[in-house]
This record gives structure tokens, C-alpha cells and sequence, in this order.
């Protein structure tokens, strides 16, 4: 079957976004590649969102809406959006973002001529609530195809370098595990590594989306109630033996500097942790007495949260 005609489902989960999920929607109807659905997953909205997607679907049948009888959170709803998918390929675009007009075409045509590639991203927009850029963000300035591994360890050191949902695609057979419900503010990475584990990466330098950042609000909640460093720990478990292996003593002394700075942000929202418990680190007998106190010391000069 040529992958160039094959069925793209662009899904958008949602939860009280009445206000910009038609952004969303538009940017997903008026895609140069035809042959998609448009997959909404509500999460049992309060607002005017089925109204929204309402007047969408009157406009372009390709248009489902699904809701839920009640909300079963975030990480669910990313899932069933994956398990309610008919199509090959899975594109999301979270509900306050938008879409290039060539970014599912220029996705497919990428995965069409590299069958070993099992994740595409391409860079992002950043935009404020109107859509007004603000930088772009990037994995690279030029186009990369990468054995997976190799991504899985940057990623692991480095953080999310790939992007948030709307910035990737992926073919639904791979990921019909669906979202991992252990992780909440790193869902979207953990699947990213886990289909990489699959299959290589390739990235497109152009910035094919547009990605909202309004959400440091919410990384705040979740810092405050210790889902971050939760997050971090959970994958330094699911991942270090892995990675270990082939790491650089730089690349082990990033880790455990990101790891302090999660443990500083922490604490200074007001839950406890101490740093002599935190042993999802690679040099565990330097962290208490060396990496944190740098850590905590950098961030009261330069990196508290206003």
C-alpha cells in the first residue's frame, strides 16, 4: 500500500477549550494531505465545546467527535485517542495549538521513504494565546534521521528535546499500549522513548506547528504536589540501566544536575523531600552534599520562579 494514500488520523483531546479549539480544528481541516480524520476526544467539558466542533463538523465531515461521560484525566483521554483512531498514522494536535498546512504531508512523506523511522517531529512555533510568535524550538537546525537509541539517551540527559504531542507523528500499531497513566507531566516523553525503542527518529527543521505556552501555570501545580520529580525518578528507573552503559561522565553529571534543580523547585513550593532520599541519581554520595547545594545556590540567584 502506498503510505502517501494512507488514512492519517489527527487527533485533538480536549477539556475546556472552547475558546481556541477551533484554531486547532481549522489548522487540521485545511491540511494539504486529504485523506484524515479528525478524531476529537472530549473529556467531558463544562464549556461550549461541543458546540464548537459542532459547527466544525457541519463544515468538513472528515470531523468525529467523541465524549466522554466523565473525565477519566488526562493521560486516558491521550490513550483513547490512540485506541479510537482508524487511521495508519497517528498526528496529534493538543487543543490549543495548530498546524501548518504541509505539516501531515510533509510527516507522511517522511515515514513513507524511511519504513524503519517509527517517530517524526518537526520544530514548533511557540506562540502566545493569539497565535503571535515567540521563538522557535528545535531538536536540530537541520534535518536528522537517527538511530533510536541514540535519541532515547540524549532525550533521557537532556530532557523532552523532541517537543510536546502536536510536534510528532507515529504509526498507531506502535503505540497501541497507548499512554503510560504512571507518569503525568512526562507522558508525552516516556512514549516518545518508548517508540523509539521501536525504530529510528527522524526530524524536520521547519516549524510545522504552533505550540501555546501558557502552560506554566500547570507545571507549577505539578511541581508544587511533587508529580515532576515523581516523573524523573519513575524514568530513572525505567531507564538508567539502559542508558548507563554508553553515557559520558558529563552526560551522568547533567542528569544529576537536572535532578537537583527538580529537588530545589520542590522544595521551595513547599513539599517535602530531602535530598539525602533521592538516590535516582548516577553519583549518589556526591548529590546530598555537592550537586544539591550548587543546585539550590544557582537557583536562588537565577532561577526562582516568580
Amino acid at each position: 500500500m502506498d503510505d502517501m494514500k494512507s488514512l492519517v488520523s489527527v487527533c485533538i483531546p480536549t477539556y475546556n477549550h472552547a475558546l481556541v479549539l477551533d484554531d486547532a480544528l481549522r489548522s487540521a481541516m485545511e491540511q494539504t494531505y486529504g485523506n484524515l480524520e479528525i478524531l476529537v476526544l472530549d473529556n467531558d467539558s463544562t464549556d461550549d465545546t461541543a458546540t464548537v466542533v459542532t459547527a466544525a463538523s457541519a463544515r468538513d465531515a472528515r470531523v468525529r467527535y467523541l465524549r466522554h461521560s466523565e473525565n477519566i484525566g488526562m493521560v486516558h483521554n491521550f490513550s483513547a485517542c490512540v485506541e479510537q483512531a482508524k487511521g495508519q498514522y497517528v498526528k496529534f494536535v493538543c487543543a490549543d495549538d495548530a498546524l501548518e498546512p504541509e505539516c501531515v504531508e510533509r510527516m507522511v512523506q517522511v515515514m513513507s521513504a524511511h519504513p524503519e523511522v517509527s517517530l517524526v517531529a518537526c520544530a514548533r512555533q511557540l506562540v502566545d494565546r493569539n497565535l503571535r510568535p515567540h521563538r522557535a524550538a528545535r531538536y536540530s537546525r537541520r534535518f536528522v534521521l537517527a538511530d533510536g537509541a541514540t535519541v532515547v539517551r540524549r532525550c533521557f540527559f537532556f530532557g523532552n528535546l523532541i517537543g510536546e504531542p502536536t510536534a510528532v507523528m507515529f504509526r498507531r500499531a506502535d503505540a497501541v499500549r497507548g499512554f503510560d497513566d504512571g507518569y503525568r507531566q512526562l507522558m508525552d516523553l516516556e512514549m516518545w522513548l518508548r517508540l523509539l525503542k521501536r525504530g529510528a527518529f527522524a526530524f524536520l527543521p521547519d516549524p510545522l506547528c504552533k505550540v501555546r505556552r501558557h502552560a506554566k501555570q500547570i507545571t507549577l501545580e505539578n511541581v508544587k504536589s511533587g508529580i515532576v520529580l515523581s516523573d524523573k525518578r519513575r524514568l530513572f528507573h525505567a531507564l538508567h540501566a539502559e542508558v548507563e552503559g554508553k553515557a559520558s561522565f558529563r552526560e551522568k553529571a547533567f542528569w544529576d544536575g537536572r535532578m537537583a534543580v527538580t529537588v530545589c523547585r520542590t522544595r521551595n513550593a513547599g513539599y517535602e523531600v530531602r535530598p539525602e532520599g533521592v538516590a535516582e541519581v548516577f553519583f549518589p554520595r556526591l548529590f546530598p552534599g555537592l550537586t544539591y547545594p550548587l543546585a539550590s545556590a544557582l537557583w536562588r540567584l537565577f532561577g526562582r520562579e516568580s
